[in-house]
């Protein structure tokens, strides 16, 4: 008789498998698009990009090999349900050096967005995500020496809890954050394809703190809840992927704005006054019409 039923362990592991490798697939597009559509964007944004690409195709590897593991070649053998294969605790460290990249981008991002340059939110990331990465380091040694999965290792409870939670404010913060800076020059633009144009960039942010702020919580929920079952994984392990989809979908979305407004959101540059755009009547304000020749005759625009 089994320690725990299949459908909370193993079944759960093949479902949260499939949802990654959808994920990372989406990731594949979406990464495409941005490196086709934004070949102006700065050098570091594109390299940090590449990077996260990167080590998200990386962590759905791992996933890959630890459900083979798990699911095929130890399948029935519960004892090694609850190992710590290396490249699953790799996993997890990957999935916080992704997290953190992609608060820092959007932490950078709201910065520049305000007017006055303000510190408030880098000052608040800085501190919790070294933390973040600190507690990743600690239960990926701990797991290594105890050979034991981080989630089921009983010394580590409080440390996850945390790291999850911290996961989930700094996520909210940023979400804040970027729709409040979004919303004043939102209330600035002067036309309608900006305004349209910041408007979906507030919704997108939002929704991007949401999706992984939600997942985080899940993830700690269902770990506190039902320790004896690996239900948390369906919210853990793509939490990589979502980090890495929620990025790029912010990026892409920055088309059909106006013009002059390229320079001062696609650039991830705050705007110093109030965006006047001057439209000829009966000319379409949609920057895609103009896009190639704008590019071409300012270098720094995206």
């Amino acid at each position: 008789m089994p320690p725990f039923p299949l459908g909370v362990t193993y079944g759960v592991y093949f479902l949260s498998t499939v949802l990654c490798a959808i994920l990372w697939g989406v990731s594949c597009v979406q990464t495409f698009s941005y490196y086709t559509r934004y070949i102006r964007d700065d050098r570091w944004l594109k390299t940090t990009v590449a990077i996260i690409f990167m080590m998200n195709a990386a962590q759905t590897m791992l996933i890959m090999h630890g459900a083979y593991a798990y699911l095929v070649i130890h399948f029935g053998d519960f004892s090694f349900f609850e190992m710590a294969l290396p490249v699953s605790s790799t996993g997890f460290l990957l999935s916080a050096l992704v997290s953190v990249c992609v608060q820092g981008i959007f932490v950078v991002k709201a910065q520049r967005l305000s007017e006055t340059r303000s510190r408030v939110l880098p000052s608040l990331w800085i501190p919790l995500a070294l933390f973040e990465l600190g507690a990743a380091i600690y239960c990926v040694a701990e797991s290594f020496q105890s050979g034991k999965n981080v989630f089921f290792t009983a010394s580590l409870k409080a440390i996850v809890v945390s790291y999850l939670a911290v996961m989930a404010f700094v996520n909210i913060a940023t979400a804040f954050f970027l729709a409040k800076y979004l919303r004043i020059l939102h209330r600035q633009a002067m036309t309608f394809a900006l305004s349209d144009m910041i408007y979906r960039l507030i919704v997108f942010s939002v929704l991007s703190g949401i999706w992984t702020t939600l997942f985080a919580i899940l993830d700690m929920v269902t770990y506190l809840g039902f320790p004896n079952t690996a239900v948390y994984v369906l919210f853990d392990l793509p939490l990589c992927s979502l980090y890495c989809n929620t990025l790029l979908v912010s990026l892409n979305s920055r088309d059909s704005g106006s013009a002059a407004s390229i320079k001062e959101l696609s650039t991830f540059k705050a705007a110093s006054r109030p965006v006047i755009i001057s439209m000829e009547r009966g000319r379409s304000s949609d920057f895609s019409d103009d896009r190639e020749s704008i590019c071409m005759s300012d270098p720094d625009i995206v």
